[in-house]
């Protein structure tokens, strides 16, 4: 367990410059402070050096010490800072020691209010005002930060690591220019700058999550998932007496969690969560070919965002693929299926992907049970600070789905169960994934369709995390709830009223107990859906 030796991740830093990296890139949480804090402070500052009040017994002190490192060491930072107690307020040293301990330990506001108490001291530490530039950033207090930063570097004009938190600081307040003079003086040179200054201010979380904003107003336009739903007829437009179907959604949306940040977003993050966006989104299912028992098909889809303030997060994605299903006998129909997706987050690629799914489908008087194997290799854009970093990965991904017909075949019952394996170019994503599903489709009166979906993945990575204080290897679980009301009015229109709810639980975290991962998102969509 690496407790003192990765703050928020590997170096990625310029020769002899403290070991840090910007925070998690993915959440634009953009805080550093060194590998361990106490490279920078005295070595008679440490926490090992906190003088308990001078009325306990001085074995009773030293036990107190002992099971305060050893409560932190197993993780019970709480209970460490309760074992030590209240510092002398008359010692700067301890109070200084004091405030570095609690806030490695999680307990910032506390620490904060103790460096402040010494900070006007003649013999306060010299590196409390840069340890103030860092707790006024983690609180998201870009300007104190600054002003913090600015008097320690009054003295210490060549200290690269408060040069680099002043820089950040300036970023958070929105001021490019004046943060470029900063990182520069921080060492880093005009490429490093310019991928800090990205990654502080714009990166989306990791590709697969960013990638489920995508995935469902196309599924709800085509009114199937390629694994759920996909064999309720043998091709994609051969039930229909034309050979095509072209389908256009409008939507506005409110999404409460635009840049999928962690439930607390301090360490400078920059963005507010909420915003409200218009979606477009189209998709075209041409058939080339069909028989009794056979089709061939190209389809295509389009799907592009546009955020009324976080227009950093605007998408666009573009899909081409083909298709091709074959009744191989009489309740076995054999399917494959190939996707290209092109994706730019505000207007920049950040991924490319190809889908190819096998599959064969049992069908049932009552239902059917799908099978199917899908390859997904990826090509990250995402920016990436270290290699292990890298998103790029190819995923294999395996699965079973069960679909009831109830209602006299108006309405669906499916459950499912997925298995993905994913080999990165970075550590930081080598992934073993599982994901159950359930979804209800049932018919309601005047027309109305309502629809329940819901999702419980658990993503177990295999190495330990570059951003990971501990130096674990990152653990996820996620929930996704879908529920959705349509109304088909006069041929060719539908209104749907649509919530998803999403919530990330990761126990990837930096030094102050920031899980860079953990989210939660609520999104509320109205769409206007045109089939042609």
């Amino acid at each position: 367990m690496a407790l003192m030796t990765c703050l928020l991740g590997t170096t990625a830093g310029v020769a002899d410059q403290p070991h840090w990296v910007p925070t998690d890139e993915l959440q634009a949480s953009h805080v550093d402070v060194p590998t361990s804090i106490l490279e920078t402070r005295p070595t008679d500052a440490i926490a090992p050096s906190i003088e308990l009040s001078e009325d306990i017994d001085p074995i009773e002190r030293e036990l107190r010490l002992q099971r305060a490192i050893a409560d932190s060491l197993y993780g019970d930072n709480q209970k460490a800072i309760d074992s030590l107690g209240e510092p002398d307020r008359d010692d700067t040293a301890a109070m200084y020691a004091s405030a570095m301990w609690m806030m490695q330990n999680g307990k910032v506001d506390e620490g904060m209010q103790t460096l402040r108490l010494i900070a006007d001291r003649d013999d306060a530490p010299p590196e409390t005002h840069k340890f103030l530039a860092v707790g006024h950033l983690h609180l998201d207090q870009p300007q104190s930060a600054e002003a913090a930063a600015d008097i320690y570097l009054d003295a210490n004009q060549d200290d690269a690591y408060t040069h680099y938190v002043r820089g950040l600081a300036i970023l958070r307040q929105d001021d490019p220019v004046r943060a470029h003079d900063s990182l520069r003086q921080a060492g880093y040179d005009e490429d490093d700058v310019a991928q800090i200054q990205t990654v502080a201010m714009q990166v989306p979380v990791d590709v697969r999550q960013r990638r489920l904003t995508i995935g469902e107003p196309i599924k709800g336009i085509q009114n199937r998932s390629r694994y759920d739903d996909g064999c309720d007829s043998l091709g994609g437009a051969s039930a229909q007496s034309k050979p095509y179907n072209f389908t256009i959604l409008f939507a506005g949306e409110y999404d409460s969690n635009v840049p999928l940040q962690p439930r607390f977003s301090g360490l400078g993050s920059n963005f507010d969560h909420d915003d409200y966006r218009f979606l477009m989104a189209s998709f075209l299912d041409l058939q080339l070919m069909s028989t009794e028992d056979f089709n061939l098909g190209l389809v295509g889809s389009t799907y592009n965002t546009f955020q009324v303030d976080a227009n950093e997060f605007n998408i666009q994605d573009y899909m081409g693929g083909a298709y091709t299903n074959a009744l191989l006998s009489e309740d076995l129909v054999g399917a494959l299926r190939y996707e290209y997706h092109h994706t730019l987050v505000d207007s920049d690629r950040f991924a490319d992907e190809h889908r190819l799914t096998p599959s064969m489908t049992w069908l049932g008087s009552r239902g059917h049970t799908t099978l199917f194997y899908e390859f997904n290799p990826i090509n990250s854009r995402a920016p990436f600070l270290i290699p292990a970093q890298n998103q790029s990965t190819d995923i294999h991904r395996t699965g079973i789905t069960q679909a009831l017909y109830t209602f006299g075949g108006d309405g669906r019952v499916y459950g499912g169960y997925q298995y993905a394996e994913g080999h990165a170019d970075g550590s930081d994503f080598d992934v073993n994934t599982h994901m159950v599903t359930g979804r209800i489709e049932r018919p309601l009166p005047r027309q109305w369709i309502a629809d329940l979906d819901v999702r419980y993945v658990w993503d177990d990575y295999a190495n330990p995390n570059s951003l990971d204080f501990y130096d674990r290897a990152r653990d996820d679980e996620r929930v996704e709830v879908r529920a959705g009301l349509q109304r088909n009015f006069v041929a060719p229109v539908s209104l749907r009223f649509d919530y998803t709810y999403i919530n990330n639980d990761s126990n990837t975290e930096n030094l102050f107990g920031v899980r860079f991962y953990d989210y939660d998102r609520h999104i509320v969509s109205t769409q206007l859906i045109f089939s042609l």
